[in-house]
Order: structure tokens, then sequence, then C-alpha cells
């Protein structure tokens, strides 16, 4: 009998010793193929519900979808601060080859606004210590009719992007300032306003402050919306 659940499971793959790599606190978050809505998870061929995203044990990915899933996109971010944004996967692509000498380095997460202006939404990926952010920015695939959309961290929601109006798909642009409501643009962990609207870099301060990933809708939309936050950061030597 054929199952209703398709298995998917990938390893992260040592580029330069062709090893397998143990991590057992990377995050990947699965989408849908050419879309940023999550695809729902499973832990097993009984349909027990799996977190999305999820984390890895020993380097390994492993979930199983409806069967009617065929391929999907994948966002991953790594222990050692590795980002991967893998695209059309199938159930039978098995490895991430991470070459660990790769410093540039780009995290992309969706983001997804459902009318109403919301609260925080956490994106479950996480600011480490080794990530020095250089940039953030947003691609709107569906606008979100009126949204207005905060991008920060944990203990500051709007620390990368401030009052950025997705009014038209594509790429928003933004102002070299801290945001107002007639400026949307860059927030102040990476603008320093006191210094004449200076850029600036983003490290986190210690290993509990402003770790996670955030967003949040702050005006009243009147259509859904969706699409990408791009993190744009180096890796740091350890």
């Amino acid at each position: 009998m054929a199952s209703n659940y398709t298995e998917w499971y990938i390893q992260l793959i040592n580029g330069r010793t062709g090893r397998p790599i143990d991590d057992d606190t990377g995050v990947y978050n699965v989408l849908t193929e050419d879309d940023p809505s999550e695809i729902t998870l499973y832990s097993d061929t009984n349909a027990t519900s799996k977190t999305n995203p999820a984390t890895m044990t020993d380097g390994i990915m492993q979930f199983w979808t409806a069967s009617t899933t065929t391929a999907v996109d994948i966002s991953v971010l790594t222990a050692n601060s590795h980002a991967y944004f893998l695209e059309s996967v199938t159930p039978s692509q098995h490895r991430i080859v991470v070459w660990p000498e790769n410093i540039n380095q780009q995290l992309i997460i969706p983001y997804q606004v459902v009318g109403a202006s919301e609260t925080v939404v956490d994106t479950g990926f996480d600011i480490a210590a080794a990530m020095l952010i250089k940039d953030v920015f947003l691609h709107v695939t569906t606008l979100g009719t009126g949204a207005s959309l905060d991008v920060g961290t944990s203990t500051d929601t709007d620390g990368f992007l401030d009052g950025v109006t997705a009014d038209a798909t594509g790429y928003p642009l933004l102002a070299e300032s801290v945001a107002s409501v007639a400026t949307p643009g860059f927030g102040s962990l990476l603008v320093s306003i006191t210094s004449g609207a200076v850029r600036k870099f983003h490290v986190r301060a210690n290993a509990t402050s402003g770790t996670t990933i955030m967003y949040i809708n702050t005006t009243i939309s009147s259509t859904a919306g969706e699409g990408y936050i791009y993190m744009v950061f180096d890796r740091l030597p350890a």
C-alpha cells in the first residue's frame, strides 16, 4: 500500500574532508517550492506533528511531508553560522556540502502578514556570536496592502528595518537613516543617527541579548502578503 507521506533525509557534509558534520543546533525552515509559505512537517509516517522551523540532529534534517509534495525550498542556518537557501529540493537529494572557509553568508527568512496588525513573530532563527550582520532587506513576493514591516531582534524589534511599507512587489527602497513614517528604512542596529546616519554593522551583544530574529506588521493591511527577509552577514573567526 502506498504511503500518504514522503520521507526527506538530508545530511550536512564537510566539503573539505568529505565527512558528515555533527550539528545538533542548526535550524532549517522548509518552504513551498518558489513560495515563502511554510510546509506542514511530520516526524513520521503516522502524521506526528513536527515544528517548522526544525532543529537538526547529528547534522541531519529528517522530516516527512504529504506525498503530494514533490519538491521544497529549505532555508538553513548551521551551528557554525553557514547559511544556505536550497531551491527545488527533491526527496532523492540527501546531501548539503558545507565549505568551512566561506566567510560571506546570506540567510533568507520567509515572512507573512495576515491582515490586521500582528504581534511580534519569532522566525525560529537566532543570531549567533559569529555573525557580523552587514545588511538586511526585503523581497516582497505577494503584496500585503497597507502592511508596514519591522524587522529586528528579541530586544529591538525594529533594529534592522523600521516601517518598511510592502506596497509593491519587488525590493522596497530603504532610506539611509533611522526610519520614520515618511522615510522607512534601516533601524538603529544598522544606522547610527548620532553620527549623521552612518551605516554600521551589528554583532550580538552577549549570549542572551537580542539573539532571536523577529518581525512584525505594525499596521492594518487590507490583504495578506508574504515575501522574504534577506540578512547579509560575515562569519567571524573563532
